[in-house]
């Protein structure tokens, strides 16, 4: 029975990723969106959804999207839909463009307008559905390319784990696919010099700013000996420094990033503040210091959040509780240490609330307003 509910759950997925990622190359889903949009337009009420997904299937077109594209016509559109289609169905047929009023919505009105509805509604389905078109097959364009130099980059960064044994490949995937944080380094590529990794652990986050980056120098330090020793086997080869070091007495040198990533709330509150300092003083002109901390303002994602790290601390014998200063007081500390400041609040793919603080110093040669 259980084999049998597998096969059937295996099975299931099979097909719902074939469906979702059919025909998603940019003129095939532009061609979807046109064929959803202009049968959405087009008054074959009750025979909508029936006739885009025949041209759908016919053409090999990405059926979800197609179906989803017909929604169009829905309750806040649809009265502007049908009178566009008259009034341009009129000006074809009469060479007069009707002015349309309430009553032109009635039973009667809508029947006595019927060639010209549906006349107008093959125009704008065909405007209508270009323009959606045109719009989906740019925005596919371009995700394409992010999309294929995203997957790139991550490949790189699993291949420096390859070498390393099964369990902790399988946690270096796991985290490229659930962590966030890594859209978000990746806007920060701009950097250059020494990128210092405080809690590095694995050396994931120092693996995936170097492999946008090949020209930095790589320092960071963990208490973990297994981690380290993972670290330091997947970035062999680069100048990369990885210690067993514990952050508060880490000797810190000039760098052009600083990470502390899920880390801070090991330490009590003056640690904390002291470390943020001595990091502003290192960082060089143009410099970012990017930490991140649970977002304690995200009601229960954030209980969730902290009660996960509650239990994290727990198991790996931390003896103590974990400690989020409030946002106002990162703030207050960066922008005293002349660091300009982000905080940027999002959600992982897990249920957990974060925020992101980026504190950047002024280049070469500006001052700050």
């Amino acid at each position: 029975m259980k084999g049998a509910f597998q096969r059937l759950r295996t099975s299931a997925r099979r097909v719902s990723t074939a469906l979702l990622s059919e025909g998603l190359a940019p003129g095939r889903a532009a061609a979807a969106v046109f064929t959803g949009v202009f049968f959405g337009i087009v008054p074959i009420y009750g025979f909508q959804l029936l006739a885009a997904t025949g041209v759908a299937v016919l053409f090999r077109l990405n059926k979800p999207l197609t179906l989803a594209a017909t929604f169009i016509n829905n309750p806040i559109l649809q009265p502007f839909l049908v009178a566009g289609s008259i009034g341009l169905g009129k000006l074809v047929l009469t060479g007069h463009f009707q002015t349309i009023t309430a009553a032109s919505f009635s039973a009667r009105g809508l029947a006595s307008s019927l060639q010209s509805w549906f006349m107008g509604s093959l125009i704008l389905g065909v405007a209508v559905g270009g323009l959606m078109a045109a719009v989906t097959f740019v925005g596919a364009v371009s995700c394409a390319a992010e999309s294929r130099r995203r997957r790139a980059r991550f490949r790189r960064v699993r291949d420096l784990y390859a070498g390393c044994p099964w369990f902790d490949r399988g946690f270096v995937r796991w985290k490229l696919r659930l962590d966030r944080v890594f859209d978000f380094l990746e806007a920060e590529d701009a950097v250059s010099g020494t990128a210092i990794d405080l809690g590095c652990g694995h050396g994931i986050a120092s693996a995936f700013v170097v492999a946008g980056n090949s020209s930095l120098v790589l320092r960071g330090c963990d208490l973990d000996g297994h981690r380290i020793a993972m670290a330091r086997r997947a970035l062999a080869g680069r100048d990369a420094d990885f210690q067993v070091e514990d952050i508060r007495r880490f000797p810190l040198s000039p760098a052009g990033l600083i990470l502390i990533l899920d880390v801070l709330q090991y330490l009590d509150a003056s640690e904390q503040l002291d470390l943020l300092a001595r990091c502003a003083r290192v960082l060089e002109p143009g410099g970012k210091l990017i930490f991140r901390v649970h977002d304690t303002q995200s009601g229960l994602l954030s209980h969730f959040s902290m009660g996960l790290d509650r239990i994290v601390f727990t198991l790996g014998g931390a003896g103590r509780r974990p400690l989020m200063l409030p946002a106002e007081a990162y703030h207050r500390a960066l922008e005293d240490a002349g660091l300009q400041v982000r905080q940027i609040p999002f959600r992982n793919r897990l249920p957990l609330a974060h925020s992101l603080f980026i504190a950047s110093q002024a280049p070469s040669g500006s001052s700050r307003p």
